[in-house]
């Protein structure tokens, strides 16, 4: 996607603990997800929310992009989170449990603060997440429940809780929800954040699964251990024969058009305006990438 910020792989961290938060701000994830919904206690929430403000104002955007996931709106928490956190400035909040009504709710009073901090509108961008039934079914019209959405995340776990079904290594059983949240995202034209791998020594199963998504159209996966940065990055990434492939596609496409051509031909292949579009794509992609490198 072309978003603000490259979201290949998005650590999640307890917004309870100082020491886990202080540890990701040295990661190499794209994203650092502070939380502060499922990973922390109803007794920790206050302490929490000061640990995660802290973090916010000592990490920068141009190193890595700064997301809280916030309880949900239902109750009094999210709320709270929202008018403690939005002065901080996050880059993203991710809303847990979305839907229309939970997505709009958070919209306005994030638009409210906005106004009321002198903050340009939509700065902070809203993820929601979607993890029971009712928003993989309804994801499309859920999506353009707010302007600043410009991302969504699957959460397995919750949703295959809701159903009563087991939760697998192979993962056949969110197979139709992948499927259906990127064809949805994909038409909204906003990142497809897919659900944490959770076993954490299983590189291959890890890898395996990373690519399957991958491969579905996802742009980027969440983690829960550091461990796993290193091959969501590299799954999410295009390789350097990709790259090279592609810019000779370009190279060949854009050499018919001077010559008054459309379509060519190139080791055999057509090279049309779709074929030219993802070429481009993937060599735009790159440069992302590098320009990452570059600013850590």
């Amino acid at each position: 996607m072309s978003g603000r910020f490259l979201r290949r792989s998005l650590l999640y961290v307890p917004g309870s603990s100082e020491k886990m938060v202080k540890k990701a701000e040295t990661i190499q994830a794209d994203a650092i997800i502070f939380d502060l919904e499922d990973a922390v206690s109803v007794s920790e929430k206050d302490t929490a929310r000061e640990i995660v403000k802290k973090a916010i104002r000592s990490v920068k955007s141009s190193e890595r992009e700064r997301i809280v996931r916030i309880n949900s709106v239902e109750n009094d928490w999210g709320f709270e989170d929202l008018r403690e956190i939005i002065p901080e400035l996050p880059d993203a909040v991710i809303l847990p449990k979305a839907d229309e009504k939970s997505l709009i709710a958070a919209d306005m009073q994030i638009t409210a603060l906005e106004k009321k901090l002198g903050i340009a509108p939509g700065t902070v961008s809203l993820i929601p997440l979607f993890e029971t039934a009712y928003a993989i079914a309804n994801a499309w019209q859920i999506l353009g429940a707010a302007a600043r959405i410009d991302g969504v995340q699957l959460g397995a776990e919750d949703l295959t809780r809701e159903q009563e079904i087991k939760r697998t290594r192979e993962g056949a059983e969110i197979r139709y929800a992948r499927m259906k949240l990127a064809m949805d995202a994909r038409a909204r034209g906003i990142d497809i954040i897919d659900t944490p791998f959770t076993g954490i020594h299983d590189m291959e199963g890890l890898q395996r699964d990373a690519e399957y998504s991958r491969d579905m159209g996802f742009t980027g996966k969440t983690c829960i251990h550091p461990a796993h940065i290193e091959v969501i990055n590299q799954v999410f990434s295009p390789t350097a024969e990709e790259v090279e492939h592609a810019m000779e596609i370009l190279n060949a496409y854009e050499q018919s058009i001077s010559e008054g051509r459309g379509a060519c031909m190139y080791n055999g292949k057509m090279v049309d305006v779709p074929v030219a579009d993802r070429a481009r794509k993937i060599v735009e992609k790159a440069e992302r990438i590098e320009k990452r490198k570059g600013d850590r």
